[in-house]
């Protein structure tokens, strides 16, 4: 393709950015029943509002049909307990999942539903409008492509109890026939044939003067939305060879697939968004790393923070001698703008680049962010080893100081901690107090709502000052975690708001409900400690100058790569 930008005085070639190939499992659905009565019928609940509801208004349609049915409730949370699946999966004929109204409940509910599938139980998703995309991206990653769901006018959430079930009842007749009829072919096999075939490796813009070429390029470029919105280095043969060459690996090495659409990540795919983002060979390693440990991210959380309604973005720390050979900031304002992050940006916009166009991570297309975060122009730094008292952070994940890694975490949400200037135990009282506590964060989910794990928690950035004063006050890293373990309280009032409901349906583990049965001035006066584990307690030394303490919300485990050297 040739865009024509006027007289041909100036022309350039460039390559495109986007995956020629995705990465599909091809695992048949369950065999469909013949019929519903005298089977059992189960219900799987994700906790969000509603879907109980729903659910069961639903069935109670269905059993007009099969006045036989037998239904089962298996009331769950979005990232439904792995027991609790199995013993749904192995009590029930066929199940009905709900609801997939958001991006993560979306992908985690696909994935309950493809575990089903896979065991031979056929089963039925129900879907709001606009989630459609999200739905069939999920199964295909999780290996049931032709994965079989209902959809409904409008998210859950956003109704009473009365519309929910108003909107849902309709459907009664699709979901029979989801469970009982054989599906036609999936369609989305032939048109990913078709993309396949239209897309074209390179474009040419012209015009006259190189700046009107660079101009369309980056026009074309956006429209087609392959950018991100700003303007972008044209990923030329040259560079791009330039990029490939100095690694001293095959172009067509297959490095990863890229979530969420886990589009074929090739040495030469990803040196093209590099080049885009204005990358030098050397900076490679470091993105391939960090979409190493993105890709790392265990399913379907991986897909979760990806393709969530909420506000969550990928976070990239660096360490080791690569920090300082590369010129990636760990010193002032490394999380900022400017000259000194110039190598910073140029690398967080690499592997977000990368994430566009060989994952889809596109608002409105995989990424369902309702609002939005800055965050999402994928910050990277560096520790400021040089100024810290305490090992590097890959030393306390095993590595050694002389490893250059990076370390991606999926966060939620930054403070800035303000400062203290006081003695050691005065201020990290401080910063425990400071700390802030969310619903997506703490035993407020990983304990309360009776889910496992230790992907949430808080990742901390002290600056080399307020390790300094602690380290000298005789408190080591490991120290200061378990202080702001212990110490960061939050109301009891404030705990239980958000599981008011869950309580209500039976989702709040019993040995949590002495929480609920105090008085309102209790829950208001009595704190409790918000984390159980260490390990959702992070901390590096980054920055510079006054102690101003910084901290993000986490929503995964952060996970540590070793940096390939160059060859």
């Amino acid at each position: 393709m040739t865009i024509d930008a006027g007289v041909d005085q100036a022309a350039f070639e460039v390559v495109n950015p986007t995956a020629d190939r995705l990465d599909s499992a091809e695992t048949s659905l369950a065999p469909r029943l013949d019929t519903l009565n005298g089977k059992v019928l189960g219900l799987l609940s994700n906790s969000k509002p509603n879907a109980e509801i729903a659910l069961q208004a639903v069935a109670e349609k269905i059993k007009e049909t099969y006045p036989d049915l037998k239904v089962r409730l298996y009331p769950g949370s979005i990232r439904f307990e792995p027991g609790l699946l199995r013993r749904a999966i192995e009590e029930s004929d066929a199940l009905v999942g709900a609801t997939a109204d958001c991006g993560a409940c979306t992908s985690w509910l696909i994935h309950d539903g493809a575990q089903a599938e896979k065991a031979g139980v056929p089963q039925v998703t129900i879907v709001a409008r606009g989630f459609e995309r999200d739905t069939d991206t999920s199964a295909k990653v999780f290996g049931v492509p032709g994965l079989q769901y209902v959809v409904v006018p409008r998210v859950f959430t956003a109704l009473t109890p009365e519309q929910a079930t108003e909107q849902t009842l309709p459907v009664a007749d699709d979901i029979i026939r989801a469970l009982t009829q054989a599906p036609a072919a999936a369609p989305t096999d032939t048109a990913g044939q078709k993309d396949a075939e239209e897309r074209q490796e390179t474009y040419t813009f012209r015009g006259q003067d190189p700046v009107e070429a660079v101009e369309a390029f980056n026009e074309f470029y956006l429209q087609t939305d392959f950018g991100d919105g700003l303007p972008l280095h044209p990923p030329t043969r040259a560079k791009v060879e330039a990029i490939i060459e100095a690694q001293g690996r095959p172009r067509d090495e297959l490095i990863l697939t890229v979530p969420p659409l886990h589009g074929h990540g090739t040495l030469e795919r990803i040196a093209v968004n590099a080049a885009m983002a204005g990358c030098r060979p050397e900076e490679l390693p470091v993105v391939i790393a960090a979409l190493k440990a993105i890709h790392a991210c265990p399913p379907p959380m991986n897909l979760s923070v990806l393709m969530s309604t909420g506000a969550f973005a990928p976070v990239i720390l660096v360490n080791g001698p690569l920090v300082k050979k590369l010129g990636i900031n760990s010193g002032r304002s490394p999380l900022g703008p400017g000259l000194n992050n110039r190598v910073n940006i140029r690398i967080g916009r690499a592997v977000a680049l990368t994430l566009r166009n060989l994952g889809a991570w596109i608002p409105g297309r995989m990424d369902l962010d309702t609002i939005g975060t800055v965050r999402k122009n994928i910050q990277v730094f560096g520790e400021n080893e040089d100024e810290s008292p305490w090992e590097p952070y890959q030393v306390g994940n095993g590595l050694r100081p002389d490893d250059s890694t990076v370390t991606v975490v999926h966060t939620v949400g930054e403070w800035d901690l303000g400062s203290n200037h006081g003695p050691a135990d005065r201020r990290i009282r401080s910063i425990a107090a400071r700390t802030p506590t969310l619903t997506q964060v703490g035993f407020m989910t990983s304990t309360l709502a009776g889910l496992e794990g230790n992907e949430d928690g808080l990742f901390y950035l002290l600056p080399p000052e307020t390790a300094r004063k602690f380290a000298d006050a005789g408190l080591s890293k490991d120290a200061v975690r378990r202080f702001l373990l212990h110490n960061i309280r939050p109301r009891i009032w404030d705990v239980v708001a958000p599981f008011i409901d869950f309580r209500e349906r039976g989702l709040v583990r019993p040995e949590w409900e002495w929480m609920f049965q105090l008085t309102p001035e209790e829950q208001r006066t009595q704190t409790i400690q918000a984390f159980n584990d260490p390990a959702a307690i992070n901390i590096a030394v980054a920055g510079h100058g006054t102690p101003k303490e910084f901290v993000f919300g986490t929503m995964t485990t952060p996970i540590t790569v070793k940096i390939a050297a160059l060859a």
